[in-house]
């Protein structure tokens, strides 16, 4: 493993290369994040056949980490000066040699959601579960008694899980920008990531909460919006709609930019787009 330590200030360093990153190619990248965002909406499409909506949103996390590298790409070729085009999105599924990779990824991605609904099943149990969906659904008021019988449990759920996802997280964060760029195997990638998010913790740290400060403010402006616009009755509806696109989308877009600006400098790269093999 060869990757570099950043200091905590390159966190938000980071960030703001992000968001310059939209003066390089603003059209073409926003078009192209559009398009994957888009594309994650599929089995919403399909939300009254749970059986199709779970199918596809399966084959989507398969396929996510290589579409996601095909954003990063097309993030690579505008900060290298290259034209951007929404077809790039598939270019790690276009390269025979990293796509398994990437749909390798994929699956480790599916069993780490698999591990938690199972740690939900098993820790939380199915009777303190049916509990909570009959609150959620505000078809059931808890007493006392049951309260505590699923505090514990819920805890214990919630601790982890949170390990399941902070586990999967780090390992995602390097991998698919080492196996779409340095033609890393899936398995490896996923073990170096982990690896270089560990000796990276305080600069990602910095990253998080500039994300997480980001959000919290974003949250505010459009709990604002939503209140004028619900003014506007189904007219209003519409527009804060395509106001919270246009935020997801540019928020997505500014996040995967800063996931291939850390790549690049832990891990050394000047320009990421060069066709390579898969390293064992």
């Amino acid at each position: 493993m060869d990757f570099r330590t950043a200091p905590g200030s390159r966190g938000l360093a980071w960030f703001k290369g992000a968001v310059r990153m939209l003066d390089k190619n603003p059209r073409g990248l926003l078009s192209i994040t559009l398009f994957f965002f888009l594309i994650q909406q599929v089995p919403n499409l399909f939300a009254s056949t749970q059986e199709v909506s779970y199918a596809l949103l399966t084959v989507l996390l398969v396929l996510n980490p290589a579409l996601f590298a095909g954003l990063l790409f097309a993030i690579s070729e505008a900060d290298a000066g290259r034209p951007v085009s929404s077809l790039q999105l598939f270019e790690g599924l276009r390269r025979p040699r990293v796509r398994a990779q990437l749909m390798l990824l994929g699956v480790l991605q599916a069993l780490g959601l698999l591990l938690v609904l199972l740690a939900v099943q098993r820790v939380f149990g199915a009777d303190n579960l049916d509990i909570l969906m009959k609150v959620a659904n505000q078809k059931l008021t808890p007493d006392s008694v049951q309260a505590k019988q699923m505090a514990g449990p819920l805890l214990q759920t919630v601790m982890v899980s949170l390990v399941i996802v902070f586990v999967l997280l780090a390992g995602m964060f390097f991998a698919v920008p080492r196996v779409m760029f340095d033609g890393r195997s899936a398995l490896g990638a996923f073990g170096e990531s982990i690896a270089a998010c560990a000796a990276n913790v305080l600069s990602l740290t910095v990253y998080g909460l500039v994300l997480i400060g980001v959000v919290m403010v974003l949250a505010v402006a459009l709990a604002s919006v939503a209140a004028l616009l619900a003014l506007l009755g189904k007219i209003g509806s519409m527009l804060f709609l395509i106001v919270v696109i246009a935020v997801s989308v540019v928020g997505l877009l500014v996040n995967t930019a800063g996931n291939y600006l850390a790549w690049r400098e832990v891990f050394g790269h000047a320009n990421a787009s060069a066709q390579v093999g898969i390293e064992v």
